[in-house]
């Protein structure tokens, strides 16, 4: 089996995961990445879907969680899970995080990816970049980013600690030691689609924050914890969103619609399951036409 990869992806399925949807983001990623990456399927559905989707890739991992631990905290524990497979079986210096409803949708955003970690060896975890409790993101919108500044704060700091101690305190604990560490309150890199270095991984990894099974109840996004984890780890969060950086993201539906994020240059987008009246069939044939488009004209050439 091949061990040398610049870039290994992990991609999370749930119980709802559409393989056909599924197959189409593969696709995605087979046509437009130009490194050598190792994809994992992380499969979280529990009745065979990773299975049906090996059978279409046969060159995916199909990684079978231990149980379904649902979303946000049971997320980061399966993801870390996949993670520290990756760094046990693989040789390679970026991984991606992709949900299966993120879509590739230009030409080499992993070289991109690549070449920004090599030039910021100190940032450990880049994508969808947001601070404060507002930001503005690549189209010059805001963003309410208040939720896990509140959470963090209602969680930590109030009597609500107390509704679930042993993962508050937990939390509360590596939280004001992330604070003296630079970490503000509630930033995070969003997590439809992000990538994290090798080396942030390996520290995070031998510091035995992958995982901390204490906070397996917090109810924090898989994103929000491991970017204060990163921010623990010594590492810093980087921008790879904003002016004419490949990603696209945010968290319920598209930030822009299909038209304007093609027209930024926008090469992996989150998420394709609505933009306005558009639903998800609709987006994913939009730009899949593009891509059909391209590879018929290459295979005329």
């Amino acid at each position: 089996m091949e061990r040398n990869f610049d870039l290994v992806v992990v991609m999370p399925i749930g119980p709802n995961g559409n393989v056909n949807y599924i197959d189409d983001t593969i696709n995605s990623i087979k046509y437009y990445f130009s490194c050598k990456y190792k994809l994992i399927i992380l499969d979280d559905s529990h009745k065979g879907t990773g299975d049906a989707i090996q059978k279409m890739h046969p060159d995916a991992e199909v990684l079978k969680t231990k149980k379904n631990r649902g979303v946000n905290a049971g997320l980061y524990l399966n993801l870390c899970q996949a993670y520290q497979h990756a760094l046990q079986q693989y040789n390679f210096e970026v991984l991606l995080k992709i949900d299966d409803d993120a879509l590739i949708t230009g030409h080499d955003p992993d070289q991109e990816a690549l070449q920004f970690f090599r030039k910021n060896p100190g940032i450990g975890m880049a994508g969808l970049y947001q601070t404060g409790e507002n930001f503005t993101n690549f189209l010059g919108n805001q963003v309410d980013n208040s939720w896990p500044r509140k959470q963090l704060m209602k969680d930590t700091c109030t009597w609500k600690i107390m509704r679930r101690p042993i993962a508050n305190f937990t939390l509360r604990k590596l939280f004001f030691k992330a604070i003296r560490k630079g970490y503000e309150i509630g930033e995070n890199i969003q997590g439809g689609a992000y990538f994290l270095s090798k080396a942030c991984l390996n520290k995070l990894n031998e510091t035995q924050y992958l995982p901390v099974t204490n906070l397996k109840t917090v109810n924090l996004g898989e994103d929000h914890l491991l970017s204060l984890l990163t921010k623990l780890a010594g590492f810093k969060l980087g921008d790879l969103s904003s002016g004419n950086l490949p990603l696209g993201t945010t968290w319920k539906g598209l930030p822009g619609s299909p038209e304007v994020l093609r027209s930024k240059g926008k090469k992996i987008i989150h998420s394709t399951r609505s933009w306005q009246d558009m639903n998800e069939d609709q987006i994913r044939a939009y730009f899949k036409q593009f891509r059909l488009q391209e590879q018929t004209k290459h295979e005329a050439a």
